[in-house]
């Protein structure tokens, strides 16, 4: 008998007939529903309603725990919340940089190698060649999409249809906790975007992408800040949320513990740390980031039918609109750097700046995507160098070889033609010659070894379960084999480059030239050189004498540029983390921030589209550089360029002390203060004719503004006394050198 259609024969059995038609109908209703629900776990599917997982062995395992069950998964999990951490304290695990950087390209390479054997006409890179018409139309057609299904989606509400987001208010904490990672950072991928060494030309652009992460940071206001808002909200269930700074963060006991999310948010921490190396990447990235999304809309109006507030998704769908939003504001960056890198490069440059925006773009759709599978990433990345890689393989078999002298004997495997006991021999391996034809024999012997793929090659299955060699190597050694066997692949990244049209070594090379500033100046002071230099220099003469009224004359521009661009960096690594700057003091670095970029006064309603319309520089920046103009000074190209021009000490002190803003933060406001005064002289004399009378007006408010805002930060500084130690420093170091800057105080 089909058992799907014989329920109503065993009711009649039980049922009496004397029982009214009624109750016999809702007791067959109530077993029906049963039965279809047994059937469904049957079926494989678990029941609806529920938080579990179904397994074949009719067992039901806590979805929390799903991750464990398959150790790969947990691991990658690890991996990434490990990332999320460090790369929000970098300046404290500085290590994780070279991991970071393989992660972001690995990646890349991964989404660009799924997307490509898609075919899709429906995806950017169908377009080959850039048209900014042709692009205007592929996002309006994604966003048609949306809205489609989301006018589907309602019908369907309309006719009495079930959410599809989130069933209910247990189901909707779980979805929260679940995407929790991404939203903890949200604009993360533009952190460090805001950087004095980018080159002069491109700081318009520049500024115009950061504004939508200011924008996302509320513009320093506190209650319109993104992850403040999300924050609050999790707290209806997390009441003792942690900082996503923290590494309380990373604990099993909140449940955040989808890997798409961390992965996503782990990618957007990457990108960000590396923003001079992937500019047209990020630009890309936030062009698709910033589109309307389906589940946004979805859960703007199923949250408050639970009892949440729904107000974070409200919010995105609102300020990323495709007219006067984020949407639109991010389509016009990338319109803007491609024509930049036309008028500067030429054709060929920029095409393959559409293809690496290309790249950015797909990274972000891919990783919002469903079934990504990544889990090889712990192995196909490795901090180490392949030389370091291959000293260790050599210590491991050699220490192996000592303990299992006489075992090999009978095998009959060869490796390069010898046998496995020739190989291993104790006299051998001393020969350090020997040893690299070893290892080069080993990594040519299939399938003992297939280079690039560890988890295929036989070398490492025998030293897991099941294996002959199982026990002979601790986890650690085997996890060696892995990176060693995983570092054979050639060129690791190749799809990336080919895609993007740059070879390795050219991208490496470019790479290592933007970096180099911030190489030479990175570093911090520790407490022996606060205590022997502040007393001396807290009773320097110059410290207390009055500023002389200025003519043009009296400044020494050679000392005053130098100091004059490098302020920017004293706080702009401050921010990179969007979770820290969700405080009052976060709040007034970020508005601090905005007025030296030259950016409006902050309002309840933002500028948007407006603002970025503007396309100069008309920041601190912006008028140091005309400063140079008045002065009939060859403009240099870049920061770096400019110090080679004007060298100055305690410029690159600033850069180097600025790479550590939280170890640094009262020294960098304590030098930001002496300069800030620096500007204010400037500011009250327009007679001095380094500027124009609109610039000098311009000078006084963003003087006014920065003022305001430092006021804020002093307050918060005034509750520690270390911070206004390091602060009174700071103030007294920055003061000695900005005196110098007007000929009158030399003595």
């Amino acid at each position: 008998m089909d058992f799907k259609s014989s329920y109503g024969t065993v009711l009649a059995f039980f049922v009496p007939s004397s029982m009214s038609k009624i109750i016999a109908s809702l007791l067959l209703f109530t077993a029906a529903f049963c039965l279809r629900r047994i059937l469904k776990v049957q079926d494989n599917e678990p029941p609806q309603g529920t938080n579990l997982h179904y397994s074949r062995k009719s067992r039901f395992i806590p979805s929390a725990i799903k991750p464990i069950a398959k150790d790969s998964g947990f691991h990658e999990l690890e991996f990434y919340k490990s990332l999320f951490f460090k790369l929000q304290n970098v300046e404290y695990h500085s290590e994780v940089l070279p991991l970071a950087r393989q992660g972001i390209l690995f990646l890349l390479s991964e989404a660009l190698r799924d997307y490509t054997k898609r075919e899709s006409h429906s995806s950017i890179i169908s377009m080959v060649n850039f048209n900014k018409e042709e692009l205007s139309q592929f996002l309006q057609n994604h966003q048609k999409n949306v809205t489609d299904k989301y006018e589907k989606y309602i019908a369907k509400r309309n006719a009495g249809g079930f959410r599809q987001l989130v069933r209910d208010r247990q189901d909707a904490e779980s979805w929260l906790r679940k995407i929790a990672p991404l939203k903890l950072v949200d604009g993360a991928w533009l952190g460090h975007l805001n950087k004095i060494t980018i080159p002069f030309s491109f700081r318009p652009i520049m500024k115009k992408t950061w504004q939508v992460f200011t924008e996302e940071l509320g513009d320093g206001n506190l209650l319109q800040h993104h992850v403040h808002i999300f924050e609050n909200l999790l707290r209806v269930f997390e009441p003792e949320l942690p900082s996503a700074t923290t590494e309380e963060i990373l604990h099993p006991r909140l449940n955040f513990n989808s890997i798409k999310y961390w992965r996503a948010a782990a990618a957007q921490l990457m990108i960000s740390a590396f923003s001079a190396d992937f500019f047209p990447e990020i630009l890309g990235f936030n062009m698709h980031f910033e589109m309307l999304q389906l589940d946004t809309m979805q859960a703007a109006k199923e949250l408050p039918e639970v009892g949440l507030d729904p107000y974070y998704f409200i919010l995105h769908i609102s300020i990323d609109n495709s007219h006067s939003g984020h949407a639109a504001m991010s389509m016009d960056c990338v319109v803007d750097y491609v024509q930049k890198i036309l008028d500067l490069e030429g054709e060929k440059a920029a095409h393959t700046a559409w293809r690496r925006i290309q790249a950015g773009y797909v990274l972000s759709e891919w990783l919002g995507s469903e079934g990504i599978q990544t889990a090889d990433i712990r192995y196909k990345l490795d901090s180490s160098p392949c030389d370091q890689l291959e000293s260790r393989i050599c210590e491991i078999f050699r220490a192996k070889a000592q303990a299992a002298q006489g075992i090999h004997t009978g095998c009959k495997a060869k490796i390069g033609g010898r046998s496995l006991d020739d190989w291993l021999s104790l006299r051998s391996l001393q020969d350090e010659d020997w040893q690299p034809n070893f290892l080069r024999a080993l990594a040519a012997s299939t399938p003992w070894v297939y280079p690039g793929e560890s988890k295929k090659s036989r070398l490492v299955k025998e030293c897991c379960w099941g294996g002959k060699m199982f026990g002979a190597f601790t986890r650690e050694e085997v996890s060696t084999l892995q990176q060693w066997i995983d570092s054979l692949e050639p060129r690791r990244n190749l799809f990336y480059f080919d895609f993007v049209g740059l070879s390795e070594d050219i991208h490496c090379r470019d790479c290592s030239r933007s970096n180099i500033l911030s190489q030479k100046t990175s570093g911090s002071l520790n407490s022996t050189d606060l205590t022997d230099e502040i007393t001396p220099l807290l009773h320097h003469p110059q410290l207390s004498s009055t500023w002389p009224k200025l003519s043009a004359s009296d400044l020494d521009l050679p000392l005053l540029l130098p100091l004059w661009f490098s302020q920017c960096s004293l706080l702009e690594s401050f921010v990179y983390a969007p979770g820290r700057t969700a405080d009052p003091m976060g709040c007034a670095v970020v508005r601090l921030l905005r007025a030296q970029l030259g950016f409006e006064i902050e309002h309840t309603v933002i500028t948007g589209i407006d603002e970025s319309h503007t396309g100069n520089d008309n920041g601190i920046v912006g008028i140091g550089l005309e400063m140079i103009k008045r002065a009939s000074l060859l403009a240099p190209a870049d920061l770096s360029m400019l110090l080679v021009c004007w060298p100055s000490e305690f410029a690159e002190k600033m850069l180097r002390l600025s790479s550590k803003p939280l170890q640094n933060l009262g020294v960098l406001l304590g030098i930001f203060a002496a300069l800030l005064e620096l500007q204010g002289i400037i500011a009250e004399a327009p007679n001095v004719g380094l500027l124009s009378p609109e610039s000098y007006v311009h000078l006084q408010v963003l003087f006014r503004r920065q003022c305001h805002y430092l006021q804020e930060c002093k307050q918060y500084v005034s509750t520690d006394e270390w911070l206004l130690v390091d602060y009174s420093y700071g103030y007294a170091m920055a003061k000695t050198e900005t005196a110098k800057c007007v000929k009158l105080n030399r003595g």
